[in-house]
């Protein structure tokens, strides 16, 4: 049978009040008789610290609503910052809860503290975040929608994070993308990144790699001639720069350098609708495909001189947010590939 216990108190505003309603609520989830059975196997039930930040209480709500499906199998000690830099009148604010679930078959605890503020205070949130984390545990700062990189609250919290999740489809040009490369290279406090448009592409990258594990294939990617990724036409280029990239750096790391073009397609709205890369090699010239169909599907193509090989389709459903979000924080460290496909698309 489901559980689902929540506790919350509001206008706390010093960090110490914050902690020990934290605790209080814990405890509070329980009858008096399983409250010290629980209590030490839900502590080590969190697994991660995640910090989030929104700027407008809409934000909020869709945010709220990932983190709450994430909670069943994700338990964490959460913090959301809804940070209005442009309202004027000063304002700190405090809500604090707990969540048991059962879902999974085990009491699973997750934590939150969201933080209001205004004006001039919102700026210097960070310095509230660091007391409030559970030593110990990966630190991960989801910032859904574009980053305001020249925001000291963006520095402070990126000083604190391990990983930097973001979701380079919002918004992100050529100078925000070399911002986001700048976290995962600095010489100091530097954080991994995590990119849900990186993520969308996981089908496409395997089934692009797949392509030259059958047999005799393999040689052909010594003659490529080049590759052509056609993209929608609303004017978002980042998915399609990233695949680019993806294939650039790879074939950079054995001193191939591949030409890479970029095409609006009118038969598609957003994002990657179909890639082309063509090779020479024994056989004629070889082109291998994949393009995206109706019904969430890729399909995946080989024609060598004048043979076509039999064509397979996989299934390709849209990933929810919190799908793309569990995907980020499972992977450990940096991701030296995404780096790497990032560096090449902003070649």
């Amino acid at each position: 049978m489901m559980e689902h216990s929540e506790l919350a108190t509001r206008a706390f505003v010093d960090v110490h009040a914050i902690q020990e309603e934290l605790e209080q609520l814990r405890w509070g989830l329980h009858d008096d008789g399983e409250a010290a059975e629980h209590a030490a196997a839900e502590a080590r039930a969190s697994v991660l610290n995640l910090i989030t930040v929104v700027g407008n209480e809409t934000r909020l709500r869709v945010v709220t609503r990932v983190l709450d499906r994430l909670s069943i199998t994700n338990p964490s000690r959460t913090l959301i910052l809804l940070a209005q830099h442009d309202r004027d009148s000063p304002k700190l604010e405090a809500e604090v809860s707990a969540q048991t679930r059962t879902e999974t078959g085990h009491r699973v605890t997750t934590e939150r503290v969201i933080l209001h503020a205004h004006g001039e205070v919102a700026t210097h949130l960070g310095s509230l975040v660091t007391p409030l984390l559970v030593p110990d545990l990966p630190v991960i700062l989801w910032w859904p929608g574009r980053p305001d990189f020249d925001n000291p609250l963006f520095d402070s919290l990126c000083e604190l994070a391990d990983r930097l999740v973001v979701d380079t489809d919002e918004g992100f040009d050529n100078a925000h993308l070399e911002r986001l490369l700048g976290v995962a290279r600095r010489d100091e406090a530097r954080a991994s990144i995590g990119d849900f448009n990186w993520a969308r592409l996981i089908a496409w990258r395997q089934i692009a790699a797949q392509f030259f594990d059958m047999p005799g294939m393999l040689p052909r990617l010594a003659q490529i001639h080049g590759v052509t990724i056609h993209h929608g036409i609303d004017g978002s280029l980042t998915q399609a720069k990233l695949l680019g990239g993806w294939i650039r750096s790879r074939m950079a790391s054995v001193n191939i350098e591949v030409p890479v073009e970029l095409r609006p397609d009118e038969s598609h709205e957003h994002g990657v609708g179909r890639m082309l890369i063509v090779t020479g090699g024994e056989g004629g010239v070889a082109r291998f495909s994949i393009s995206r169909l109706q019904g969430a599907r890729l399909c995946a193509e080989i024609r060598i001189g004048d043979q076509d090989f039999a064509a397979r389709t996989v299934r390709q459903a849209a990933r929810s947010a919190e799908e793309l979000l569990a995907i980020e924080l499972l992977l450990p460290g940096h991701d030296v590939l995404f780096e790497r496909a990032l560096a090449a698309a902003l070649q």
